[in-house]
C-alpha cells in the first residue's frame, strides 16, 4: 500500500515495512577529461548549508532513452555538450539505499577531450560551478569529507581502483 507519493517518490509499506518507489529511472555519468581528471558538479541542495560535490546526474524523461538522459544531464550539469551515444560506455549500476529501495543507478562513463571541456557552455540553475579533479585529488576530498554522495564516492572508487589494478607494483600490466 502507498502512503505517501509526490512527483519525486512514493513511500510504499508493506507488513510495517517502509520502501521507497521512485517513477523515474535515475542516470549518472562519470566524465573522465583527458584521461586524466574526473569533472564535478558544486550541486546546489537546499538540506545543505554549502554546495555538493557530486558527478553530473538526472533521470530518463518519457520519449528518452538512458544513453540520451546521460548525455543531456552531461550537457545540463556541466555545459559540455556530447551527442554520440557511442561514446559512452555502461559501467555496473549500483544501489545507494538497498535497505529501501530496488531501484538500481544507470552509469555511464564518458571520455570527453580536454577541447571540448574548454568549449562548455553555461550549465543549469542546480549548478553552482564545476570542478576538474585528478585521481590523488578525488582521493583527498573522499578522505576529508568534501566528497560525500554515496554514488560520487562509490563511482569515483571503483574507477580509481580499476585503474590501479591494471598496473602491478612493478608498474607493468597485471596479467
Amino acid at each position: 500500500m502507498i502512503v505517501y507519493k509526490n512527483p519525486y517518490f512514493s513511500v510504499k509499506v508493506i507488513e510495517d515495512y517502509y520502501s521507497i518507489v521512485f517513477p523515474l529511472k535515475p542516470v549518472i555519468i562519470l566524465p573522465i577529461v583527458n584521461n586524466s581528471h574526473i569533472l564535478f558538479v558544486q550541486a546546489i541542495r537546499p538540506v545543505f548549508e554549502k554546495t555538493v560535490i557530486e558527478l553530473p546526474a538526472g533521470h530518463v524523461e518519457s520519449e528518452e532513452t538512458v544513453e540520451m538522459a546521460a548525455l543531456r544531464e552531461l550537457g545540463e550539469e556541466t555545459g559540455v555538450s556530447i551527442e554520440d551515444e557511442k561514446r559512452l560506455k555502461m559501467l555496473p549500476s549500483l544501489n545507494t539505499i538497498p535497505s529501501r529501495t530496488a531501484q538500481m543507478l544507470q552509469i555511464y562513463q564518458v571520455n570527453i577531450t580536454k577541447e571540448e571541456y574548454e568549449k562548455r557552455t553555461p550549465y543549469d540553475h542546480e549548478v553552482a560551478g564545476t570542478l576538474l579533479l585528478t585521481k590523488n585529488q578525488v582521493i583527498n576530498k573522499i578522505q576529508n569529507g568534501e566528497i560525500f554522495a554515496a554514488a560520487a564516492v562509490a563511482i569515483c572508487l571503483r574507477h580509481i581502483i580499476t585503474d590501479y589494478k591494471e598496473i602491478n607494483y612493478a608498474g607493468e600490466p597485471s596479467k
